[in-house]
Protein backbone atom coordinates (compact mmCIF):
# COMPACT_ATOMS: atom_id res chain seq x y z
CA UNK A 1 0.00 0.00 0.00
CA UNK A 2 0.89 3.30 -0.79
CA UNK A 3 2.78 5.62 1.79
CA UNK A 4 0.08 7.72 2.04
CA UNK A 5 -2.90 5.93 2.63
CA UNK A 6 -5.38 9.16 0.59
CA UNK A 7 -4.78 11.25 -2.28
CA UNK A 8 -5.71 13.78 -4.88
CA UNK A 9 -4.72 11.22 -7.26
CA UNK A 10 -6.76 8.74 -5.53
CA UNK A 11 -9.83 11.06 -5.73
CA UNK A 12 -8.82 11.97 -9.37
CA UNK A 13 -9.10 7.77 -9.86
CA UNK A 14 -12.42 6.69 -8.23
CA UNK A 15 -14.77 9.09 -9.91
CA UNK A 16 -15.69 11.28 -13.34
CA UNK A 17 -14.33 14.82 -13.57
CA UNK A 18 -17.09 16.17 -13.25
CA UNK A 19 -17.49 15.02 -9.48
CA UNK A 20 -13.82 15.44 -8.81
CA UNK A 21 -14.21 19.10 -9.64
CA UNK A 22 -17.38 19.42 -7.35
CA UNK A 23 -15.52 17.48 -4.97
CA UNK A 24 -12.67 19.61 -5.16
CA UNK A 25 -14.74 22.53 -4.67
CA UNK A 26 -16.83 20.87 -1.65
CA UNK A 27 -13.23 20.73 0.07
CA UNK A 28 -11.90 24.11 -0.19
CA UNK A 29 -15.26 25.70 1.22
CA UNK A 30 -14.93 23.86 4.04
CA UNK A 31 -18.24 21.61 3.44
CA UNK A 32 -16.43 18.68 5.57
CA UNK A 33 -17.77 18.82 8.76
CA UNK A 34 -16.22 16.26 10.33
CA UNK A 35 -13.53 13.48 10.13
CA UNK A 36 -12.62 10.20 12.24
CA UNK A 37 -11.73 6.65 12.18
CA UNK A 38 -13.50 3.63 13.98
CA UNK A 39 -11.09 0.61 13.42
CA UNK A 40 -10.44 -0.04 10.37
CA UNK A 41 -13.08 2.54 8.76
CA UNK A 42 -12.80 6.47 7.89
CA UNK A 43 -15.87 8.10 8.40
CA UNK A 44 -16.81 11.97 7.32
CA UNK A 45 -20.03 14.57 7.75
CA UNK A 46 -19.96 16.69 4.81
CA UNK A 47 -22.30 19.36 4.34
CA UNK A 48 -24.33 19.67 1.17
CA UNK A 49 -28.11 20.80 0.85
CA UNK A 50 -28.21 18.41 4.28
CA UNK A 51 -25.71 16.67 6.29
CA UNK A 52 -24.42 13.63 4.66
CA UNK A 53 -22.58 10.62 5.83
CA UNK A 54 -19.67 9.14 3.82
CA UNK A 55 -17.97 5.86 5.09
CA UNK A 56 -13.97 5.04 3.17
CA UNK A 57 -12.41 1.66 3.85
CA UNK A 58 -10.03 -0.64 2.58
CA UNK A 59 -10.14 -4.42 1.07
CA UNK A 60 -7.19 -5.64 -0.17
CA UNK A 61 -6.07 -2.58 -0.59
CA UNK A 62 -8.79 -1.24 -2.85
CA UNK A 63 -10.96 1.71 -1.43
CA UNK A 64 -14.52 0.92 -0.91
CA UNK A 65 -16.53 3.87 -0.41
CA UNK A 66 -20.20 5.27 0.43
CA UNK A 67 -22.27 7.64 0.74
CA UNK A 68 -25.69 8.65 2.11
CA UNK A 69 -26.77 10.98 -0.61
CA UNK A 70 -29.01 9.49 -4.02
CA UNK A 71 -25.97 9.93 -6.28
CA UNK A 72 -26.32 7.00 -8.66
CA UNK A 73 -24.45 8.42 -11.69
CA UNK A 74 -20.92 6.24 -11.79
CA UNK A 75 -17.97 6.63 -9.83
CA UNK A 76 -18.07 8.37 -6.51
CA UNK A 77 -19.77 11.11 -5.67
CA UNK A 78 -18.56 14.94 -5.11
CA UNK A 79 -18.96 14.35 -1.13
CA UNK A 80 -16.54 11.38 -1.28
CA UNK A 81 -14.40 13.55 -3.23
CA UNK A 82 -14.15 16.22 -0.49
CA UNK A 83 -14.19 13.37 1.88
CA UNK A 84 -10.89 11.97 0.58
CA UNK A 85 -9.26 14.83 -0.08
CA UNK A 86 -9.94 16.02 3.86
CA UNK A 87 -8.14 12.57 4.71
CA UNK A 88 -5.46 13.53 2.39
CA UNK A 89 -4.75 16.85 4.13
CA UNK A 90 -4.82 15.79 7.36
CA UNK A 91 -1.14 13.49 8.51
CA UNK A 92 -2.88 11.98 11.34
CA UNK A 93 -4.47 9.46 8.95
CA UNK A 94 -1.33 9.04 6.47
CA UNK A 95 -0.94 6.03 7.87
CA UNK A 96 -3.48 2.67 7.58
CA UNK A 97 -6.11 2.50 10.69
CA UNK A 98 -5.48 -1.19 11.72
CA UNK A 99 -1.35 -0.51 13.34
CA UNK A 100 -2.77 2.42 14.54
CA UNK A 101 -5.57 0.48 16.28
CA UNK A 102 -3.77 -2.11 17.63
CA UNK A 103 -1.32 -0.24 19.29
CA UNK A 104 -4.25 1.91 21.17
CA UNK A 105 -5.38 -1.18 22.16
CA UNK A 106 -2.19 -2.51 23.24
CA UNK A 107 -1.78 0.33 25.39
CA UNK A 108 -4.88 0.30 27.25
CA UNK A 109 -4.15 -3.41 27.91
CA UNK A 110 -1.29 -2.61 29.32
CA UNK A 111 -2.48 0.09 31.83
CA UNK A 112 -5.02 -2.38 33.05
CA UNK A 113 -2.29 -4.83 33.95
CA UNK A 114 -0.32 -1.57 35.76
CA UNK A 115 -3.61 -0.66 37.39
CA UNK A 116 -4.37 -2.17 40.77
CA UNK A 117 -8.57 -2.99 41.98
CA UNK A 118 -8.66 0.02 44.13
CA UNK A 119 -7.10 2.19 41.60
CA UNK A 120 -9.80 1.87 39.30
CA UNK A 121 -12.60 1.87 41.20
CA UNK A 122 -11.03 5.65 42.29
CA UNK A 123 -10.53 6.01 38.60
CA UNK A 124 -14.10 4.69 37.92
CA UNK A 125 -15.85 7.00 40.32
CA UNK A 126 -13.98 9.82 39.58
CA UNK A 127 -15.24 9.31 35.44
CA UNK A 128 -18.95 8.52 36.42
CA UNK A 129 -18.78 11.87 38.28
CA UNK A 130 -17.72 13.69 36.04
CA UNK A 131 -20.25 12.10 33.25
CA UNK A 132 -23.45 10.97 35.08
CA UNK A 133 -24.98 9.38 32.08
CA UNK A 134 -22.13 6.51 32.45
CA UNK A 135 -23.89 5.44 35.22
CA UNK A 136 -26.70 3.71 33.08
CA UNK A 137 -23.96 1.89 31.41
CA UNK A 138 -22.45 0.66 34.38
CA UNK A 139 -25.51 -0.44 35.39
CA UNK A 140 -26.22 -2.47 32.25
CA UNK A 141 -22.82 -3.65 31.99
CA UNK A 142 -22.90 -5.14 35.82
CA UNK A 143 -26.57 -6.52 35.49
CA UNK A 144 -24.73 -8.48 32.10
CA UNK A 145 -27.33 -10.96 30.02
CA UNK A 146 -29.70 -11.49 32.94
CA UNK A 147 -33.23 -9.40 31.40
CA UNK A 148 -35.20 -6.56 34.02
CA UNK A 149 -38.41 -7.25 35.03
CA UNK A 150 -39.52 -4.18 32.43
CA UNK A 151 -42.13 -5.17 30.04
CA UNK A 152 -42.14 -4.13 26.06
CA UNK A 153 -45.24 -1.66 27.22
CA UNK A 154 -43.44 -0.30 30.28
CA UNK A 155 -40.95 0.75 27.43
CA UNK A 156 -43.21 1.92 24.85
CA UNK A 157 -45.09 4.23 27.30
CA UNK A 158 -41.40 5.66 28.07
CA UNK A 159 -40.41 6.06 24.13
CA UNK A 160 -44.21 7.76 23.51
CA UNK A 161 -43.89 9.99 25.87
CA UNK A 162 -40.44 10.73 24.17
CA UNK A 163 -42.24 11.52 20.79
CA UNK A 164 -44.78 13.35 22.33
CA UNK A 165 -42.16 16.10 23.22
CA UNK A 166 -41.02 16.24 19.70
CA UNK A 167 -42.67 19.36 17.30
CA UNK A 168 -44.21 18.00 14.33
CA UNK A 169 -44.74 20.93 12.67
CA UNK A 170 -40.88 21.85 12.96
CA UNK A 171 -40.19 18.13 12.10
CA UNK A 172 -42.44 18.18 8.89
CA UNK A 173 -40.38 21.57 7.96
CA UNK A 174 -37.04 19.59 8.35
CA UNK A 175 -38.48 16.49 6.44
CA UNK A 176 -39.78 19.26 3.52
CA UNK A 177 -36.37 20.44 4.06
CA UNK A 178 -34.29 17.35 3.32
CA UNK A 179 -37.17 16.26 0.47
CA UNK A 180 -36.32 19.18 -1.79
CA UNK A 181 -32.51 18.64 -1.78
CA UNK A 182 -32.13 16.07 -4.42
CA UNK A 183 -28.30 15.96 -5.11
CA UNK A 184 -27.32 19.78 -6.74
CA UNK A 185 -30.95 21.35 -5.93
CA UNK A 186 -30.65 24.74 -3.82
CA UNK A 187 -33.34 24.00 -0.86
CA UNK A 188 -35.32 27.06 0.36
CA UNK A 189 -34.78 26.11 3.96
CA UNK A 190 -31.23 26.65 3.91
CA UNK A 191 -30.79 29.01 7.23
CA UNK A 192 -33.03 26.68 8.83
CA UNK A 193 -31.79 25.53 12.23
CA UNK A 194 -34.23 22.48 13.93
CA UNK A 195 -34.28 20.78 16.78
CA UNK A 196 -33.68 16.71 16.97
CA UNK A 197 -35.22 14.81 13.74
CA UNK A 198 -36.85 12.00 14.18
CA UNK A 199 -33.80 10.15 12.88
CA UNK A 200 -31.51 11.41 15.80
CA UNK A 201 -34.61 10.47 18.93
CA UNK A 202 -34.77 6.80 17.27
CA UNK A 203 -31.23 6.89 17.63
CA UNK A 204 -30.94 7.52 21.13
CA UNK A 205 -33.83 5.27 21.99
CA UNK A 206 -31.97 2.45 19.64
CA UNK A 207 -28.71 3.14 21.82
CA UNK A 208 -30.25 1.78 24.99
CA UNK A 209 -30.51 -1.01 23.04
CA UNK A 210 -27.30 -1.66 21.69
CA UNK A 211 -25.84 -1.24 25.09
CA UNK A 212 -27.58 -4.35 26.68
CA UNK A 213 -26.56 -6.11 23.23
CA UNK A 214 -23.07 -5.57 24.10
CA UNK A 215 -23.55 -6.95 27.19
CA UNK A 216 -25.13 -10.37 26.00
CA UNK A 217 -28.60 -9.32 26.97
CA UNK A 218 -30.49 -10.11 23.73
CA UNK A 219 -33.72 -10.59 25.37
CA UNK A 220 -33.70 -6.89 27.13
CA UNK A 221 -32.54 -5.67 23.65
CA UNK A 222 -35.30 -7.30 21.51
CA UNK A 223 -37.97 -5.81 23.84
CA UNK A 224 -36.44 -2.24 23.52
CA UNK A 225 -36.61 -2.31 19.55
CA UNK A 226 -39.94 -4.28 19.69
CA UNK A 227 -41.27 -1.62 21.95
CA UNK A 228 -39.26 1.45 19.80
CA UNK A 229 -41.21 0.15 16.61
CA UNK A 230 -44.84 0.08 18.23
CA UNK A 231 -44.23 3.43 19.40
CA UNK A 232 -43.37 5.06 16.51
CA UNK A 233 -46.75 3.07 14.91
CA UNK A 234 -49.06 4.31 17.90
CA UNK A 235 -47.65 7.73 16.88
CA UNK A 236 -47.42 7.38 13.27
CA UNK A 237 -51.01 6.32 13.74
CA UNK A 238 -51.94 9.67 14.89
CA UNK A 239 -50.97 11.76 12.08
CA UNK A 240 -53.30 13.91 10.49
CA UNK A 241 -53.57 16.42 7.82
CA UNK A 242 -50.50 18.03 6.45
CA UNK A 243 -48.68 16.01 9.02
CA UNK A 244 -49.33 13.11 7.02
CA UNK A 245 -46.17 13.76 4.86
CA UNK A 246 -44.19 12.63 8.00
CA UNK A 247 -45.24 9.46 6.94
CA UNK A 248 -42.57 8.32 5.34
CA UNK A 249 -40.15 9.89 7.81
CA UNK A 250 -41.31 7.19 10.24
CA UNK A 251 -41.44 4.82 8.05
CA UNK A 252 -37.65 5.17 7.59
CA UNK A 253 -37.42 5.11 11.89
CA UNK A 254 -39.15 1.61 11.73
CA UNK A 255 -37.49 -0.10 8.98
CA UNK A 256 -33.81 1.51 11.23
CA UNK A 257 -35.76 -0.24 14.24
CA UNK A 258 -36.18 -3.51 12.24
CA UNK A 259 -32.51 -4.01 11.12
CA UNK A 260 -31.76 -3.37 15.07
CA UNK A 261 -34.06 -6.32 16.06
CA UNK A 262 -33.01 -8.60 13.02
CA UNK A 263 -29.24 -7.95 14.05
CA UNK A 264 -30.20 -8.54 18.16
CA UNK A 265 -32.26 -12.58 16.91
CA UNK A 266 -28.94 -12.86 15.01
CA UNK A 267 -26.72 -12.86 17.59
CA UNK A 268 -28.43 -15.39 20.05
CA UNK A 269 -28.33 -19.34 19.76
CA UNK A 270 -31.20 -19.49 22.82
CA UNK A 271 -34.32 -21.17 21.36
CA UNK A 272 -36.82 -19.74 23.06
CA UNK A 273 -35.58 -15.87 21.86
CA UNK A 274 -35.20 -16.89 18.55
CA UNK A 275 -38.90 -18.46 18.68
CA UNK A 276 -40.36 -15.01 20.01
CA UNK A 277 -38.01 -13.04 17.80
CA UNK A 278 -39.41 -15.28 14.71
CA UNK A 279 -42.85 -14.91 15.62
CA UNK A 280 -42.72 -11.45 16.36
CA UNK A 281 -40.97 -11.01 12.79
CA UNK A 282 -43.64 -13.35 11.25
CA UNK A 283 -46.38 -11.39 12.20
CA UNK A 284 -44.72 -7.89 10.94
CA UNK A 285 -44.57 -9.53 7.69
CA UNK A 286 -48.38 -10.29 7.52
CA UNK A 287 -49.08 -6.81 8.66
CA UNK A 288 -46.53 -4.33 7.01
CA UNK A 289 -46.06 -4.70 4.00
CA UNK A 290 -43.26 -2.01 3.63
CA UNK A 291 -40.98 -4.48 5.52
CA UNK A 292 -41.33 -7.63 3.50
CA UNK A 293 -38.16 -7.32 1.50
CA UNK A 294 -36.46 -6.33 4.68
CA UNK A 295 -37.41 -9.40 6.64
CA UNK A 296 -37.07 -11.45 3.57
CA UNK A 297 -33.45 -10.82 4.16
CA UNK A 298 -33.44 -11.00 7.46
CA UNK A 299 -35.31 -14.00 7.50
CA UNK A 300 -32.49 -15.94 5.34
CA UNK A 301 -29.70 -14.95 7.78
CA UNK A 302 -31.67 -15.88 10.97
CA UNK A 303 -33.00 -19.43 9.98
CA UNK A 304 -31.44 -22.23 10.19
CA UNK A 305 -33.22 -25.45 11.69
CA UNK A 306 -36.00 -26.81 9.54
CA UNK A 307 -38.22 -26.47 12.79
CA UNK A 308 -37.79 -22.87 12.83
CA UNK A 309 -38.83 -22.94 9.06
CA UNK A 310 -41.97 -24.98 10.27
CA UNK A 311 -42.61 -22.95 12.79
CA UNK A 312 -42.41 -19.73 10.61
CA UNK A 313 -44.52 -21.04 7.59
CA UNK A 314 -47.91 -22.01 10.19
CA UNK A 315 -47.71 -18.16 11.41
CA UNK A 316 -47.16 -17.31 7.11
CA UNK A 317 -50.05 -19.94 6.33
CA UNK A 318 -52.84 -16.96 6.80
CA UNK A 319 -50.97 -15.29 3.53
CA UNK A 320 -52.74 -15.55 0.10
CA UNK A 321 -51.43 -18.06 -2.18
CA UNK A 322 -53.18 -17.09 -5.41
CA UNK A 323 -51.74 -13.46 -4.83
CA UNK A 324 -48.21 -13.50 -3.11
CA UNK A 325 -46.03 -10.53 -3.41
CA UNK A 326 -42.62 -11.17 -4.73
CA UNK A 327 -41.08 -10.69 -1.42
CA UNK A 328 -43.77 -13.24 -0.21
CA UNK A 329 -43.42 -16.33 -2.68
CA UNK A 330 -39.32 -15.60 -2.37
CA UNK A 331 -39.95 -16.51 1.19
CA UNK A 332 -42.00 -18.70 1.52
CA UNK A 333 -40.30 -21.05 -1.31
CA UNK A 334 -36.83 -20.74 0.91
CA UNK A 335 -39.02 -22.19 3.99
CA UNK A 336 -40.14 -25.15 1.87
CA UNK A 337 -36.19 -25.91 0.91
CA UNK A 338 -35.13 -25.36 4.36
CA UNK A 339 -37.79 -28.31 5.67
CA UNK A 340 -36.97 -30.55 2.15
CA UNK A 341 -40.99 -30.13 0.98
CA UNK A 342 -39.65 -29.75 -2.61
CA UNK A 343 -42.84 -30.66 -4.40
CA UNK A 344 -44.28 -27.31 -3.03
CA UNK A 345 -41.82 -24.80 -3.27
CA UNK A 346 -41.50 -26.43 -6.99
CA UNK A 347 -45.34 -25.80 -7.59
CA UNK A 348 -44.88 -22.45 -5.61
CA UNK A 349 -42.03 -21.17 -7.83
CA UNK A 350 -43.87 -22.33 -11.00
CA UNK A 351 -47.26 -20.48 -10.02
CA UNK A 352 -44.95 -17.11 -9.18
CA UNK A 353 -42.34 -17.28 -11.90
CA UNK A 354 -43.55 -14.88 -13.67
CA UNK A 355 -44.09 -12.43 -11.39
CA UNK A 356 -41.05 -13.15 -9.67
CA UNK A 357 -38.39 -14.28 -11.81
CA UNK A 358 -35.66 -14.25 -9.21
CA UNK A 359 -37.48 -17.88 -7.91
CA UNK A 360 -35.40 -19.19 -11.20
CA UNK A 361 -32.18 -19.43 -9.42
CA UNK A 362 -33.12 -21.82 -6.52
CA UNK A 363 -35.57 -23.75 -9.01
CA UNK A 364 -32.83 -24.35 -11.22
CA UNK A 365 -29.88 -24.93 -8.81
CA UNK A 366 -32.82 -27.65 -7.46
CA UNK A 367 -33.04 -28.98 -10.77
CA UNK A 368 -29.21 -29.80 -11.10
CA UNK A 369 -29.22 -31.93 -7.79
CA UNK A 370 -32.31 -34.06 -9.35
CA UNK A 371 -30.37 -34.27 -12.60
CA UNK A 372 -32.95 -32.51 -14.55
CA UNK A 373 -31.14 -31.50 -17.35
CA UNK A 374 -33.39 -30.51 -19.40
CA UNK A 375 -35.88 -28.56 -17.42
CA UNK A 376 -33.22 -26.27 -16.15
CA UNK A 377 -32.87 -25.39 -19.76
CA UNK A 378 -36.16 -24.91 -20.60
CA UNK A 379 -36.73 -23.30 -17.63
CA UNK A 380 -33.64 -20.77 -18.20
CA UNK A 381 -34.72 -20.29 -21.53
CA UNK A 382 -38.17 -18.59 -20.58
CA UNK A 383 -36.96 -16.16 -18.04
CA UNK A 384 -34.30 -15.02 -20.05
CA UNK A 385 -36.70 -14.15 -23.13
CA UNK A 386 -39.31 -12.85 -20.13
CA UNK A 387 -36.27 -10.49 -19.34
CA UNK A 388 -35.48 -10.05 -22.39
CA UNK A 389 -38.94 -7.43 -23.07
CA UNK A 390 -38.05 -5.63 -20.29
CA UNK A 391 -37.71 -2.22 -21.31
CA UNK A 392 -35.26 -1.11 -18.14
CA UNK A 393 -32.58 -3.17 -15.89
CA UNK A 394 -34.35 -2.66 -13.26
CA UNK A 395 -37.99 -2.78 -11.65
CA UNK A 396 -39.49 -1.54 -8.60
CA UNK A 397 -42.49 -3.68 -6.94
CA UNK A 398 -44.43 -2.27 -3.96
CA UNK A 399 -42.49 -4.74 -1.35
CA UNK A 400 -38.96 -5.30 -3.39
CA UNK A 401 -36.44 -4.35 -6.42
CA UNK A 402 -35.26 -6.92 -8.72
CA UNK A 403 -32.04 -6.18 -10.75
CA UNK A 404 -32.56 -7.88 -14.15
CA UNK A 405 -29.66 -7.18 -15.51
CA UNK A 406 -27.72 -9.33 -12.64
CA UNK A 407 -30.79 -12.02 -12.51
CA UNK A 408 -29.41 -12.14 -16.21
CA UNK A 409 -26.41 -12.80 -15.58
CA UNK A 410 -26.53 -15.22 -12.76
CA UNK A 411 -28.85 -17.50 -15.25
CA UNK A 412 -26.27 -17.12 -17.60
CA UNK A 413 -23.72 -18.36 -15.50
CA UNK A 414 -25.58 -20.52 -14.64
CA UNK A 415 -25.50 -21.94 -18.07
CA UNK A 416 -22.33 -21.60 -18.83
CA UNK A 417 -21.60 -24.80 -16.86
CA UNK A 418 -24.82 -26.83 -18.43
CA UNK A 419 -24.45 -25.91 -22.21
CA UNK A 420 -22.12 -28.28 -23.85
CA UNK A 421 -19.29 -26.78 -26.30
CA UNK A 422 -19.45 -29.87 -28.36
CA UNK A 423 -23.09 -30.84 -28.87
CA UNK A 424 -24.90 -27.35 -28.02
CA UNK A 425 -22.33 -25.16 -30.05
CA UNK A 426 -24.45 -21.97 -30.93
CA UNK A 427 -25.99 -22.05 -27.82
CA UNK A 428 -22.32 -21.99 -25.58
CA UNK A 429 -21.28 -19.58 -27.91
CA UNK A 430 -24.47 -17.26 -27.63
CA UNK A 431 -24.39 -17.49 -23.85
CA UNK A 432 -20.62 -16.75 -23.28
CA UNK A 433 -21.06 -13.97 -25.53
CA UNK A 434 -23.80 -12.65 -23.50
CA UNK A 435 -22.02 -12.66 -20.43
CA UNK A 436 -19.88 -10.58 -21.50
CA UNK A 437 -22.31 -8.22 -23.14
CA UNK A 438 -23.92 -8.14 -19.55
CA UNK A 439 -20.79 -7.63 -17.76
CA UNK A 440 -18.30 -5.91 -19.31
CA UNK A 441 -15.53 -8.84 -17.98
CA UNK A 442 -12.62 -8.91 -20.26
CA UNK A 443 -11.83 -12.33 -18.41
CA UNK A 444 -14.88 -13.33 -20.09
CA UNK A 445 -14.17 -12.08 -23.71
CA UNK A 446 -10.99 -13.95 -23.28
CA UNK A 447 -12.65 -17.26 -22.43
CA UNK A 448 -14.89 -16.53 -24.92
CA UNK A 449 -12.32 -15.72 -27.45
CA UNK A 450 -11.06 -18.91 -26.73
CA UNK A 451 -13.97 -20.84 -27.31
CA UNK A 452 -14.47 -19.17 -31.07
CA UNK A 453 -13.82 -22.05 -33.77
CA UNK A 454 -12.76 -19.40 -36.22
CA UNK A 455 -11.56 -15.96 -36.50
CA UNK A 456 -14.85 -14.90 -38.45
CA UNK A 457 -16.79 -15.44 -35.56
CA UNK A 458 -14.58 -13.21 -33.42
CA UNK A 459 -15.20 -10.47 -35.98
CA UNK A 460 -18.49 -10.78 -36.40
CA UNK A 461 -19.15 -10.63 -32.62
CA UNK A 462 -16.55 -7.59 -32.47
CA UNK A 463 -18.72 -5.74 -34.69
CA UNK A 464 -22.22 -5.92 -32.69
CA UNK A 465 -20.46 -6.09 -29.76
CA UNK A 466 -19.54 -2.23 -30.79
CA UNK A 467 -22.90 -1.90 -31.97
CA UNK A 468 -24.32 -2.71 -29.30
CA UNK A 469 -22.26 -0.83 -26.33
CA UNK A 470 -22.04 2.53 -28.45
CA UNK A 471 -26.27 2.05 -28.36
CA UNK A 472 -25.34 2.04 -24.73
CA UNK A 473 -23.19 4.73 -24.81
CA UNK A 474 -20.88 2.49 -22.84
CA UNK A 475 -17.46 3.42 -24.98
CA UNK A 476 -15.42 2.06 -22.11
CA UNK A 477 -15.94 -1.61 -22.93
CA UNK A 478 -15.05 -1.21 -26.38
CA UNK A 479 -11.89 0.71 -25.77
CA UNK A 480 -11.04 -1.91 -23.26
CA UNK A 481 -11.74 -4.88 -25.78
CA UNK A 482 -10.11 -3.01 -28.51
CA UNK A 483 -6.83 -2.17 -26.24
CA UNK A 484 -6.50 -5.66 -25.47
CA UNK A 485 -6.58 -6.91 -29.38
CA UNK A 486 -4.44 -3.63 -30.12
CA UNK A 487 -7.29 -2.51 -32.74
CA UNK A 488 -5.66 1.32 -32.65
CA UNK A 489 -7.41 1.85 -36.10
CA UNK A 490 -10.49 0.95 -34.51
CA UNK A 491 -9.55 2.79 -31.06
CA UNK A 492 -9.00 5.98 -33.44
CA UNK A 493 -12.44 6.02 -35.14
CA UNK A 494 -13.96 6.32 -31.16
CA UNK A 495 -11.45 8.87 -30.53
CA UNK A 496 -12.94 10.96 -33.81
CA UNK A 497 -16.51 9.95 -32.76
CA UNK A 498 -16.98 10.17 -29.41
CA UNK A 499 -15.31 13.01 -28.34
CA UNK A 500 -18.01 13.31 -24.96
CA UNK A 501 -16.84 10.04 -23.80
CA UNK A 502 -15.14 9.50 -20.26
CA UNK A 503 -12.30 7.51 -21.91
CA UNK A 504 -11.79 9.64 -24.31
CA UNK A 505 -8.22 10.67 -22.40
CA UNK A 506 -7.21 6.78 -21.81
CA UNK A 507 -7.96 6.37 -25.54
CA UNK A 508 -5.37 9.24 -27.13
CA UNK A 509 -2.84 8.31 -24.24
CA UNK A 510 -3.25 4.49 -25.54
CA UNK A 511 -2.77 5.82 -29.06
CA UNK A 512 -0.84 9.09 -28.98
CA UNK A 513 2.45 7.51 -30.27
CA UNK A 514 1.21 5.94 -33.34
CA UNK A 515 -1.23 8.85 -33.84
CA UNK A 516 0.41 12.12 -33.13
CA UNK A 517 -1.19 14.37 -35.88
CA UNK A 518 -4.61 13.02 -35.30
CA UNK A 519 -4.43 13.14 -31.52
CA UNK A 520 -3.59 16.44 -31.13
CA UNK A 521 -6.41 17.65 -33.85
CA UNK A 522 -9.11 15.85 -32.09
CA UNK A 523 -8.12 17.70 -28.48
CA UNK A 524 -7.82 20.78 -30.40
CA UNK A 525 -11.42 19.89 -31.64
CA UNK A 526 -12.90 18.74 -27.64
CA UNK A 527 -11.17 21.79 -26.57
CA UNK A 528 -12.80 24.36 -29.16
CA UNK A 529 -16.07 23.03 -28.20
CA UNK A 530 -15.44 23.18 -24.09
CA UNK A 531 -14.39 26.63 -24.81
CA UNK A 532 -17.32 27.69 -27.56
CA UNK A 533 -19.66 29.52 -24.66
CA UNK A 534 -18.36 31.30 -21.97
CA UNK A 535 -18.71 28.99 -19.27
CA UNK A 536 -16.66 29.00 -16.13
CA UNK A 537 -17.40 25.74 -15.01
CA UNK A 538 -15.97 23.94 -18.34
CA UNK A 539 -12.40 25.64 -17.39
CA UNK A 540 -11.19 23.71 -15.49
CA UNK A 541 -11.81 20.28 -17.36
CA UNK A 542 -10.59 22.42 -20.50
CA UNK A 543 -6.99 23.15 -18.61
CA UNK A 544 -7.27 19.27 -18.04
CA UNK A 545 -7.28 18.44 -21.38
CA UNK A 546 -4.96 20.92 -22.30
CA UNK A 547 -2.66 19.38 -19.85
CA UNK A 548 -3.09 16.02 -21.49
CA UNK A 549 -2.60 17.09 -24.97
CA UNK A 550 0.69 18.65 -24.30
CA UNK A 551 2.18 14.83 -23.48
CA UNK A 552 1.22 13.97 -26.70
CA UNK A 553 4.64 16.27 -27.95
CA UNK A 554 3.77 18.36 -30.57
CA UNK A 555 5.35 20.92 -28.84
CA UNK A 556 5.56 23.96 -31.59
CA UNK A 557 1.75 23.03 -32.73
CA UNK A 558 0.70 23.10 -28.80
CA UNK A 559 2.42 26.82 -27.99
CA UNK A 560 0.78 28.13 -31.13
CA UNK A 561 -2.60 26.72 -30.02
CA UNK A 562 -1.87 27.60 -26.23
CA UNK A 563 -1.27 31.25 -27.59
CA UNK A 564 -4.15 31.16 -29.51
CA UNK A 565 -6.56 30.50 -26.57
CA UNK A 566 -4.85 33.40 -24.58
CA UNK A 567 -5.21 35.98 -27.60
CA UNK A 568 -8.53 34.63 -28.36
CA UNK A 569 -10.21 34.72 -24.99
CA UNK A 570 -7.87 37.26 -23.39
CA UNK A 571 -11.02 38.73 -21.46
CA UNK A 572 -12.27 35.58 -19.51
CA UNK A 573 -10.00 35.99 -16.78
CA UNK A 574 -10.87 33.06 -14.69
CA UNK A 575 -9.81 31.07 -17.97
CA UNK A 576 -6.51 33.12 -18.19
CA UNK A 577 -6.12 32.22 -14.32
CA UNK A 578 -6.86 28.47 -14.77
CA UNK A 579 -4.17 28.46 -17.26
CA UNK A 580 -1.53 29.81 -15.32
CA UNK A 581 -2.36 27.60 -12.29
CA UNK A 582 -1.41 24.62 -14.59
CA UNK A 583 1.77 26.03 -15.65
CA UNK A 584 0.30 26.73 -19.24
Amino acid sequence: MAKNLFSEDMAFSVSKFSSFEKGKEYFHDGSVEKIWREGNVYKAIVRGNEMYQISLQFEKEELKYNCSCPYDFGGACKHVVAVILAFASDKKYAKPASADFRKKDEEIKSLLQQSSPGDLKVFLEKTLKRNPDLAEDLKIFLAGPTETPVTVPDYKDRFIKDLNKMDLREMLEMWHREGEDYYDTDSGYGDFVGGDSLDETVSGFISDGQKYEENNNIAEAMKIYQAIYEALDVKQGDLKGDLMDLSDAFDNSKEEVVDSYLSALAKTENKNLRGIGIKYLGQLFIKQSIHEDQLLKGFKNIIIEAQEAENLLEILSKLKKDNLSTAASSLLTFLFQKTDNFPKFEDLSLQNLKKNPELILDLIGYYKKTGRREDIIRKAQEVLALLAKKDNDYDFYPDTYINYKDLEIRIRYFLKDIYSPKTEYPSFIDNLEWIFLLTGSLKEYQELVKSYKDTEEKEKFLQNMKKYFEEKHDLQNIFKVFKFEGKKDEILNLVKMHHETECFPEMISFIQKEFPRECFDEYKKKIDELLKETDVRKYQEAAYHLTRMKRIGLEREFNDFINQIKTTFWRRRRLIEELKENKL
